[in-house]
């Protein structure tokens, strides 16, 4: 019976996640798939979209009586927010200085020079990840251990930002981008899962993460640096493999979630 209502909290969040949030991004997307300039409000709903996961964890777990569980554990040591901040900067330096060495001319960070960039760091990691890392993980893990539970979260969050792949110039993303994205957010899903477990669950923690990668954000790379992208990607593959490994050890084994909604 819990088995079974876990599994349906979980869907409905899940459904509740992306719905919330591709409805406040479709104004945008519309527009940029037909080419037209759009609506001065359009740019506003994404940002509010970005609360979509977190609305859609509060009703679920309202709905459950457990919304102390949506906001986790905050207190923490503090050098972990600081290795939380610093690391999507530590995996991009030395895959940029692997690029210089090869000849390219990389750019060394790409920090939020707008201001909707900026208003991005905030809206985004408060609004994510008191969702994906507050309610939803620790109810996968739960069910299927860190990995597995990571990866499934991952692959949503993944498909989650699809309103956000089209663009002006492109309009609707090809299957080839949204699969890489999936991709990527499962990996680097797997890689919060390690700070999340080792900083002792801290939701803090994941938001240190998220608002790490928006002060670093490699995907603002050029599509014209494909080996650079390529780089990005392998380091990745090997920090998730390394977290994956230690996730898998004897002290992260799955564990019941009553204990983090005390």
């Amino acid at each position: 019976m819990r088995a079974a209502r876990r599994l349906t909290d979980m869907t409905a969040f899940l459904a509740l996640a992306c719905g919330l949030t591709w409805g406040l991004d479709f104004p945008l997307a519309y527009a940029y798939a037909r080419g037209a300039e759009p609506r001065s409000y359009a740019l506003v709903l994404v940002g509010l979209g970005a609360w979509g996961p977190t609305l859609a964890a509060l009703l679920v777990a309202g709905w459950r009586r457990e919304l102390r569980g949506v906001f986790g554990r905050w207190r923490v040591h503090p050098l972990w927010i600081v290795a939380g901040l610093l690391y999507p900067a530590a995996l991009h330096l030395p895959v940029t200085c692997i690029e210089w060495a090869l000849g390219g001319d990389p750019a060394w960070f790409y920090p939020p020079n707008r201001p909707e960039y900026i208003a991005a760091l905030v809206m985004f990691s408060f609004g994510e990840e008191l969702g994906w890392r507050g309610f939803a993980y620790p109810r996968l893990a739960e069910r299927h251990g860190p990995v597995v539970g990571s990866l499934i979260l991952g692959a949503v969050w993944g498909l989650w930002h699809w309103g956000m792949l089209f663009t002006p110039e492109a309009g609707p993303p090809a299957p080839e981008m949204v699969l890489k994205y999936v991709v990527r957010m499962a990996l680097a899903s797997v890689v919060i899962a390690w700070f999340y477990e080792r900083s002792g669950r801290s939701v803090a923690v994941a938001i240190a993460i998220h608002a790490g990668a928006h002060l670093d954000n490699i995907s603002r790379i050029p599509q014209s640096e494909v080996r650079l992208q390529i780089l990005h990607f392998l380091a990745l593959v090997v920090v998730a493999l390394f977290a994956a490994r230690s996730l898998s050890g004897a002290n992260h084994a799955p564990r019941p979630l009553a204990r983090y909604e005390r």
